[in-house]
């Protein structure tokens, strides 16, 4: 499979375009991006074809990656999957459910393959630690802190327009957390959002299950409070999930999965259409809270 990558910030060189050229299963053939000198420099690390224009790109490759803000990827995949492209689209998959539904639509009515990127999901180890926490007696509760301080402090990420929105842990961690509390307790029937006094946002949810669930995500929060942390309460007491260093390896793990399901012949289990129910739930948190100001 020829694929290309869209995209040239530091989550598309580091993961996604090491990644794509590293996997035995694909052959890494260009990449696109809207800076002409970082896709040039990209594609040379690579040994790749760098493209300017977009329809060209997509007329030498079967899939695209995609490593772009959502509110970009939303309409340039929505355009790979019309020209009948297999897609691997990060998370989320759009900031409004319309542009959500649209890709996903496309990607329907197209037949092609589709893969969200949701790192917890795809990294094997936990994984397989979320399988088992399924199999628990009597799971009456699950957890999620995700608490980072990625916004506050130089980082990779701190001039990403999209995630200076006071709400964008929201859209950025809440798909991760979500996921992860659905793979467990099922899906999500009811759900409420409100911020604390720090700015924290918390979740709180109710599963088809009967079990409950809560999350805290923040982008911006102080040193002392950085959290991330998983577990899950059962009639036999509770579990607490190991955390993944998905800075020095455990993304790559996942990346690798992710691929894996892009390229495989089985369907995938998190493919676009649960990317967009990720999305109205992310969505209806965002609503509450701007009611709440």
């Amino acid at each position: 499979m020829k694929i290309g990558l869209v995209g040239t910030a530091h989550w598309a060189s580091e993961i996604h375009a090491k990644g794509l050229a590293r996997d035995p299963g694909l052959t890494f053939v260009g990449i696109w991006g809207r800076d002409r000198v970082k896709t040039a420099e990209l594609a040379a690390e690579h040994e790749v074809a760098p493209y300017c224009d977009f329809g060209q790109f997509l007329s030498k490759v079967d899939a695209v990656a995609f490593a772009v803000a959502p509110g970009a990827q939303a309409k340039l995949a929505k355009t790979a999957a019309e020209h009948g492209k297999q897609v691997l689209i990060e998370k989320p998959i759009a900031l409004t459910v319309d542009d959500g539904l649209a890709l996903s639509e496309a990607i329907h009515k197209s037949g092609v393959r589709s893969v969200v990127f949701l790192t917890r999901l795809f990294h094997p180890g936990l994984r397989s630690q979320l399988a088992q926490a399924a199999k628990a007696p009597g799971l009456t509760h699950g957890r999620v802190r995700i608490v980072a301080n990625s916004m506050r402090v130089p980082s990779p990420y701190i001039n990403s327009t999209w995630r200076q929105s006071p709400r964008a842990a929201l859209h950025d961690l809440g798909p991760h957390a979500l996921s992860v509390l659905e793979y467990v307790l099922g899906s999500i029937v009811n759900i409420s959002a409100e911020l604390n006094a720090k700015g924290h946002i918390l979740l709180s949810a109710r599963h088809e299950s009967g079990a409950t669930s809560d999350a805290e995500l923040a982008l911006r929060a102080l040193d002392e409070d950085l959290a991330s942390e998983t577990s899950f309460t059962w009639s036999g007491g509770k579990v607490e999930l190991p955390q993944i260093d998905m800075v020095n390896g455990g993304a790559a793990e996942a990346y690798h999965e992710a691929i894996r399901q892009l390229t495989g012949g089985n369907g995938t289990y998190c493919d676009a259409s649960y990317g967009l129910r990720l999305l109205r739930l992310v969505a209806e948190c965002d609503e509450q809270l701007l009611i709440s100001k």
